[in-house]
């Protein structure tokens, strides 16, 4: 059942039909030419909950396009080489906007996430940030991060806002391998940072759950278990995350994905929606180069996004076979880490102690991370 159909049972339909107008253009570059249906695995899939069709249940905040590391798995040292390619920070007002709208619908938010294009610590209102989003009675609250400008004061802050999570990327156990993979990263400010972090946070009497996760690639597949053993004594929760492409843009030398697994529906179209620094809402987390923006929040409500004509488009495309006809959607292999059972909410629901549920009965490939 697509979102506007949920939402007409509900005796909104005209309201839904008004309000998406804006967003119908059915035409978009995005769109590619017809293809040919490809078979989609067994499995439901659509919104988990009802009220997911009126609002997505993780909104994806990249508070800057900016980073201190060049990390060898990821889209961001190709992206900064880029014409045109300029480093800036999402505005206050953006990010108000987007807590204004937000509030509305945290009961029902599985998580609110400061994440992708960038190190959101570099940016100099981003406590700022967290503290307005907290005060909005928004969460659980996310931050994924490299750990490399954390100081004591910033540490302080965060986990006396208290933000919900705090998801510190390392990628290695040793020093040799993580400065292989995480490029002007320094391993021994980074770990002493996130032990630092694990005594604050007791310290002070925190209710924040620290994570810490490494992603399988060929640098560090030795190290998978020691990182697990040693980090899974200081942290809440070790995750191990499988190896993307972003979309084809890292020259990735090694996959982890499988020929034999017929592929599903992306559950992006149905869980979730990426925010850039300028306010761009994108369909696909991955799109480095921000090829998938369906409309700007200054111009239009996430919700009124969300329920958009050319959101049931997606939808309809990927639950029926034909991603092929969404250029970005056509070559990606990275779907089969885009898993319906295995998303960042169940590492999120499984660190705070929740038991919700995040997908419907479907396939998955068994990775081990979320």
């Amino acid at each position: 059942m697509t979102a506007g159909q949920l939402l007409a049972q509900d005796g909104v339909g005209e309201q839904l039909k008004m309000a998406t107008n804006p967003l119908s253009d059915l035409d978009s570059p995005i769109f590619g030419e017809r293809t040919k249906t490809e078979p989609v695995a067994a499995g439901e899939f659509g919104f988990v909950k009802r009220v997911h069709a009126e609002f997505p249940p993780i909104i994806i905040i990249a508070a800057t396009n900016l980073c201190d590391m060049a990390c060898i798995h990821c889209a961001h040292p190709v992206m900064k080489k880029a014409p045109g390619y300029r480093g800036t920070f999402m505005k206050p007002e953006i990010h108000t906007k987007i807590v204004e709208e937000t509030k509305q619908f945290k009961d029902q938010l599985w998580v609110f996430r400061y994440a992708a294009d960038g190190e959101s610590l570099l940016h100099p209102k981003f406590l700022d940030f967290v503290e307005e989003t907290k005060r909005a009675g928004i969460g659980p609250v996310d931050l994924t991060t490299n750990a490399m400008s954390f100081t004591e004061e910033r540490m302080r802050r965060l986990l006396l806002a208290p933000i919900d999570v705090i998801d510190v990327s390392l990628d290695a156990y040793s020093k040799e391998t993580y400065e292989k993979i995480r490029i002007r990263g320094k391993f021994d400010k980074v770990t002493a940072n996130l032990k630092r972090l694990v005594e604050l946070r007791n310290e002070l009497g925190s209710p924040t759950k620290i994570m810490t996760s490494i992603i399988q690639q060929k640098e560090a597949l030795d190290e998978v278990e020691a990182f697990k053993e040693f980090w899974g004594q200081w942290v809440d929760e070790v995750l191990v995350r499988g190896l993307n492409t972003d979309l084809g843009i890292v020259n990735v030398r090694e996959t982890y994905f499988r020929d034999d697994v017929a592929r599903w529906p992306c559950p992006q179209f149905w869980k979730r929606v990426t925010i850039n620094h300028n306010g761009d809402i994108r369909f696909c987390v991955e799109d480095w180069f921000n090829r998938g923006v369906v409309a700007n929040i200054r111009d239009h409500s996430i919700q009124e996004i969300w329920r958009s004509p050319i959101y049931e488009k997606f939808r309809e495309l990927h639950r029926t076979g034909r991603w092929g006809e969404m250029k970005m959607c056509k070559p990606c292999l990275d779907w089969q880490h885009m898993e319906w059972d295995h998303g960042f909410e169940k590492a999120i629901n499984k660190v705070m102690g929740k038991e919700e549920p995040t997908s419907l009965s479907n396939p998955s490939v068994s990775y081990d991370g979320g």
